[in-house]
């Protein structure tokens, strides 16, 4: 190859390589701020059920609301589905060095 080329490779690389630095950061942060509100609907589904204990409706409230553990189960599969296509790239950009 022309060094050119190899140039210009590297360069689309090393571009490639910060994209993916910078995706991963975001899923960090998105993957954070999805636990936060996960905690923050657990809370409110605690109170409001509390509430309606207090006012006598315990039974309705009870079969209205999920619990709160139901939210985090997707979140795990959906953070297992993105985990394969990162690896894919990166064994791919670790054939061509």
């Amino acid at each position: 190859m022309s060094d050119r080329l190899k140039q210009s490779l590297m360069a689309s690389r090393a571009e490639i390589e910060a994209g993916i630095a910078e995706a991963e950061a975001e899923l960090a942060r998105v993957r954070q701020r999805a636990r936060e509100l996960e905690e923050l609907i657990a809370l409110g589904t605690a109170t409001l059920l509390e509430a309606e204990m207090i006012s006598g409706g315990a039974k309705a409230a009870a079969s209205s609301f999920p619990s709160p553990a139901r939210p985090a189960e997707p979140a795990v599969d959906l953070a297992a589905a993105h985990e394969r296509p990162k690896e894919d790239l990166q064994s791919r950009l670790a054939k061509q060095k």
